[in-house]
């Protein structure tokens, strides 16, 4: 392996993968970095054919969409409570890496809010439909790269091109069971890359979407180099930004209704002294 360039007050190794939920185990405002995506849709915005099925990162413009051949190279893995309404993000939670952690949350919840799988199984549709909007995310970050073509038959390259997987409901599964249910002890998700693979599936009601799947390549073991180590870094750095800035923001709003928790028992208090005057 490369002798590595660690900088004095830099992580090692062992420190980026307990950060980055990446190492094999037997037990269970960020800058903008574009989503990859698989395409559902039959056309983008400006009218123009793309396949459906086809691997895209979610970039404003040049798109460029590949079925085959499209490598991930992971180098996190996350469990993220999201509340969405209207299109924008009301609430999120800690990124956490296993559902034993308390996935803290922006409002001074847990889980925004979110029931378990018990407590939802037990509710009438009515009632799970107030908690529609809020979801059990798998947040990857990684390296993709793929060969493929633009809406207007452009042939591109992408290599090595940070990324993010927000993966839910069906998407949710696959990571853990094609890739960190497998992986041999003493691997961490960097040593290797996953060739992606989309399934089309239909619903009950006849309407269609697609699960992404993960084919690691173990077999296949790729060198730690500068590179590699810089960029781990440098994730780990966003991913501890993030959770500080939503740590902060629990703590505030805990704080907050602490506060007024606080103000309404002693407005309560205060008309039960008027009342019991005014009774005398």
């Amino acid at each position: 392996m490369t002798d590595l360039i660690i900088k004095e007050d830099g992580l090692t190794l062992d420190d980026i993968s307990a950060a980055l939920g990446a190492a094999s185990s037997n037990t269970e405002k960020s800058p903008t970095i574009p989503t990859l995506k698989i395409n559902s849709f039959g056309e983008d915005a400006n009218g123009d054919q793309i396949p459906l099925g086809a691997f895209f990162l979610n970039t404003q413009e040049d798109r460029v969409y590949a079925k085959d051949g499209v490598k991930l190279r992971a180098f996190s893995n996350h469990i993220q409570y999201q509340h969405w309404g209207d299109g924008k993000l009301i609430n999120k939670s800690l990124l956490v890496k296993n559902n034993r952690e308390e996935a803290r949350d922006q409002l001074g919840g847990l889980m925004c809010g979110m029931p378990t799988y018990e407590q939802s199984v037990q509710m009438s549709e009515q009632e799970r439909k107030e908690y529609e909007g809020r979801d059990r995310y798998r947040i990857i970050r990684g390296l993709v790269s793929y060969t493929g073509k633009t809406a207007q038959g452009k042939e591109v390259t992408i290599e090595n091109q940070p990324c993010i997987l927000s993966l839910k409901r069906k998407n949710y599964g696959p990571f853990y069971h094609d890739v960190l249910n497998r992986m041999p002890s003493g691997m961490n998700l960097w040593d290797f890359d996953s060739i992606l693979k989309a399934d089309k599936m239909k619903s009950p009601k006849g309407a269609t979407y697609y699960v992404m799947h993960f084919s690691p390549q173990f077999g296949s073991p790729l060198p730690m180099d500068q590179m590699t180590y810089d960029s781990l870094a440098h994730v780990t750095g966003l991913i501890t930004g993030e959770n500080k800035r939503i740590e902060e923001s629990y703590k505030q709003s805990s704080m907050q209704a602490a506060d007024e928790a606080m103000q309404d028992e002693i407005m309560d208090a205060v008309d039960t002294l008027e009342a019991d005057f005014q009774a005398a």
